[in-house]
């Protein structure tokens, strides 16, 4: 086994990334768009780089040699951003993925959640996305329309607000872009194809400029099937069980908790109790049967950018964006336990068996016996198809007012949507039960037999649709005012103030023909939860040493503070301050460090009172028997806020005695309290006197008649009502701030660039080395570690490249390293080997006068997955891998064209 050391040593040499520290991004000059940054990541002030923090970033040219072909495949490629969350590959309710309907992708950094990211356009707060507003896409942005792409893995709430608990994603927009630049990109693997083109138009004159990009991007599915080794619910070669469906094609009979399968070859009439399996057998059918493991997806993408003076020093700008997004996925088919009476003409029982009377629900006459049959619509529907999309958009516009002597005034106003929906396939429950009692065997609905046996008017009247879907919309009012003060002898003191106002509200619905009379009727059921947010804001600058005033081992002392007070309409007010400071003993090495306060808030979905549950259940009792239970779920009104602390120190050294050498060193800690979490949804809850325990007040014990009362009196509470001296239990299931996580870890940056006959070789390297994460979800649950744990950070993550230039052409080969971890979903946790992967890209760049003016054109091939690893074996649910490690869609080749005029 590779020791600890080793491994770093091996980290920091060939495996980590190209993403260097902005000391080190290095792309051509004449080749990306220009870039003025008027206000760096991680600072609202203006000319100065942020303090304390290290921020990654990438120019476009970096971004055109990378084999991604999104801005969300660009990040994950960043060792501190972890896969947990959001991903097109990852649809489980692990990390809330679920909540994922467009097949987006979060940005998840030091593996907080994507909901712990904030993700800015030029600085800007953006519209989230998912059915729980948790995270936005930054793949809705062109990639070509990117100037610059920046990543401050630390906390960011002084600064920005809500969210930048796990960082900020900052993508800014190139300034100045004159020319036109066009591009076209072909990828294909054995199961996948993928299309996307672009181009970015710029033109500026001496009082202005507009700039004009638009994308277009195609991938077709990937079938679960081509992918049968790993996608697959039948663990039994990997030493796992069987985790097919019982609900099958032909079905299962379920009497007494016992199944007897139903015979292959046979259409359901005239079936005979001795033609039925005997009792324990049972026909499986895949979840995944006729599924896709990555779905299919068209995007469109546009962003606009104008600046105008409109007099000295006072300029207008206007940045607008749309996105859309449309998905295609196919999963399993509809299944379902059917109650069959014994009116249904084609009724069979197993010999020896005795039947149950039928629930009301299937409307027969009382004292009618029903059987359940274990039965799946795959041969009568086929696989449910969902039918997704999104659109995103945002208008902004606002002005930059020079007010002399280095200040500025700068103020916008925004408003933007994110808007999706997703549709699918479902059965009307009133036409199934018709179907199933039906005495006609001509309509009446047949669930007996192998494949399709019932009259296709039967099945389209029992076929209905439901759509679940979002509509979010964010105002956003920004002024800000900033320059120098005084000038100290290491420089200018510089003061940035400033004051923001955001209205968010989220629109929520269900729109199906489930529950109605028949499909032809649908019903509507809209939920809106609305918050406005006051803040205002200060940062100062201090240059206490510099150039003017530097000694010996004191070349340069750098200090910020800034703090930021938020008033939220729905739960009250929070402040958080943050404080860094620079040190610079010698002029190649730099010493930073950083502590404050961040925090999220609860999101408008966690507080909606309309996806409140009440109901009345028989709970298993501790220490026996069952309890009469008041149990609530879902959201809670009466959320506060997330609250983080978080620290960090490291260096940047740059030695003058080794030319080209760079090398960066960050360590985090972060203390993060009040998460919001749902201990109390838990049917053993009441089970054991030690689990109780765990959840403290969440839980009371003969519950007074005035809190039985309050609850079933409420809206949301359609049962009958009960006599409250009956209920011996209240169970609060419902979202509560009472989750802790705490983490601390290492990031590491290193690049070497050296001359090499006529061309330049680099190597480079970045990796994200998480010490602990330690994790409570209950009040009085204690802090367990759960880092190198599926679904949780890895301890080691690192990507490398070796890169070698020359004249127009440029080879890279990139290393991509995730670590062994323990995989505890299951009773007997076992080791889960490490993976690595490589990916490849080729670059030919031929300048000079071409058709029409061209001044540049650009030949690029990627491999990514170069030698086809597949993921490593995961007994993960029903899965055979873990899709927040390692990506299902193997080697992928790709070609493109870029010209430039």
């Amino acid at each position: 086994m590779i020791s600890v050391s080793m491994r770093a040593f091996l980290l920091s040499s060939i495996a980590a990334s190209v993403f260097s520290h902005p000391a080190m991004a290095q792309g051509s000059a004449d080749s990306a768009p220009e870039i003025v940054v008027t206000a760096a990541t991680g600072t609202s002030i203006r000319g100065v780089a942020p303090v304390g923090a290290p921020v990654i970033g990438l120019n476009q040219d970096d971004i055109q040699k990378r084999p991604a072909a999104t801005t969300a495949e660009l990040l994950r490629e960043i060792p501190s951003v972890t896969g947990t969350g959001a991903n097109d590959q990852n649809f489980s309710a692990a990390n809330n993925a679920n909540a994922n309907i467009t097949a987006g992708n979060g940005i998840n950094l030091r593996g907080l959640g994507t909901e712990s990211t904030l993700t800015l356009l030029n600085g800007r707060r953006l519209p989230p996305a998912g059915t729980q507003a948790q995270f936005f896409d930054p793949s809705v942005f062109p990639t070509s329309a990117i100037g610059r792409l920046e990543v401050m893995a630390d906390g960011g709430s002084a600064i920005y607000g809500s969210d930048a608990v796990g960082g900020v994603v900052n993508v800014l927009l190139p300034r100045r872009f004159t020319g036109l630049d066009v591009y076209v990109k072909q990828g294909v693997n054995d199961a996948v194809h993928e299309t996307s083109a672009g181009g970015m138009f710029g033109k500026k004159w001496n009082s202005g400029n507009v700039m004009v990009a638009y994308e277009h991007g195609y991938r077709s599915a990937l079938a679960a099937s081509d992918r049968s080794s790993r996608y697959t619910d039948d663990l039994t070669p990997f030493g796992g069980t069987d985790q097919r469906l019982l609900f099958a094609n032909p079905g299962n009979i379920l009497i007494s908790g016992r199944t007897y399968a139903l015979p292959a070859g046979q259409n359901g009439t005239g079936l005979t109790p001795a033609q039925i399996g005997a009792a324990g057998t049972a026909n499986r059918e895949s979840a995944y049967l006729n599924s896709d493991a990555i779905p299919g997806q068209k995007r469109d993408s546009v962003i606009v950018s104008l600046r105008q003076d409109i007099a000295p020093g006072i300029t207008l700008w206007t940045e607008d964006y749309f996105a859309y997004r449309s998905v295609i996925r196919r999963t399993g088919a509809v299944t379902s336990a059917l109650s069959v009476p014994t009116t249904n003409p084609f009724f069979v029982a197993p010999a020896g068996t005795t039947l149950s009377n039928c629930g009301t629900s299937s409307g027969v006459a009382a004292g009618t016996k029903c059987e359940t049959v274990n039965y799946s619509f795959s041969s009568d529907y086929g696989s449910r198809v969902q039918n997704a999309y999104q659109a995103s958009w945002q208008v902004a516009g606002g002005f930059d007012a020079d007010l002399g002597k280095d200040w500025k005034l700068t103020a916008y106003g925004s408003y933007g949507q994110d808007n999706e929906s997703r549709t699918l396939y479902a059965l009307n429950t009133a036409a199934l039960a018709a179907a199933l009692r039906d005495t006609n065997p001509l309509t009446a609905f047949n669930p007996f037999g192998a494949g399709s046996n019932t009259n296709p008017a039967t099945l389209a009247a029992i076929k209905g649709f439901s759509t679940i879907g979002t509509q979010y919309k964010l105002t956003d009012f920004a002024a800000k005012l900033d320059g120098s003060v005084v000038h100290l002898p290491g420089g200018d003191l510089k003061l940035a103030v400033g004051g923001e106002y955001q209205q968010h509200q989220l629109l929520s619905y269900t729109l199906a023909s489930t529950g109605t009379a028949n499909v032809g009727i649908a019903q509507l059921l809209p939920s809106t939860t609305r918050r406005n947010i006051a803040s205002a804001y200060a940062e100062a600058f201090v240059p206490l040493v510099g150039a003017d005033n530097a000694m010996p081992l004191l070349r340069e002392l750098t200090v910020s503070a800034a703090v930021r007070y938020d008033r939220y309409s729905d739960f009250g007010s929070t402040t958080n301050p943050k404080f860094a400071l620079n040190y610079k003993p010698m002029a190649d090495l730099t010493l930073r460090g950083s502590y404050g306060t961040s925090f999220r808030a609860p999101t408008l979905s966690d507080i909606d009172p309309s996806t409140l549950t009440i109901s009345f259940n028989q709970l298993t009792n501790n220490p026996s028997g069952t309890v009469n239970t008041l149990w609530v779920r879902g959201g809670n009104d009466r959320l506060g806020p997330e609250k983080a602390t978080i620290w960090s120190m490291g260096f940047d050294y740059k030695p003058a005695y080794i030319e080209g050498l760079s090398l960066s060193l960050t360590y985090f800690n972060v203390v993060y309290r009040n998460r919001i979490a749902t201990p109390g949804n838990d049917t053993l809850a009441l089970s054991s006197a030690s689990r109780e325990a765990l959840l403290g007040s969440l839980v009371t014990r003969t519950p007074s008649a005035d809190l039985v009362n309050y609850y079933q009196n409420l809206a949301q509470y359609t049962g009958v009502k009960v006599d409250p001296a009956t209920v011996g239990a209240f169970l609060d299931g419902r979202k509560v701030n009472v989750g802790q996580v705490r983490t601390e870890g290492l990031e590491f940056i290193a690049s070497y660039r050296i001359p090499v006959g006529p061309g330049q070789l680099r190597i480079s390297g970045s990796a994200n080395y998480v010490m602990n994460f330690k994790q409570a979800l209950a009040p009085n649950a204690p802090l367990v570690d759960l880092a190198n744990t599926i679904n949780n950070p890895l301890h080691w993550r690192g990507r490398g490249s070796v890169s070698y230039g020359l004249g127009g052409f440029e080879g890279s080969i990139y290393a991509n390293y995730s670590g062994g971890y323990t995989n505890n979903s299951i009773a007997s946790p076992v080791d889960v080997p490490s993976y690595t992967t490589f990916d490849l890209n080729l670059r030919q760049s031929i300048k000079g006068a071409g058709a029409f003016g061209m001044r540049e054109m650009i030949f690029t091939i990627n491999v990514q997955n170069l030698f086809d690893r597949q993921p490593p074996v995961v007994l993960n649910g029903a899965l055979a891998f873990d899709p927040q490690v390692a990506s299902i869609l193997g080697r992928y080749a790709s070609v493109g064209l870029r010209a430039k005029w």
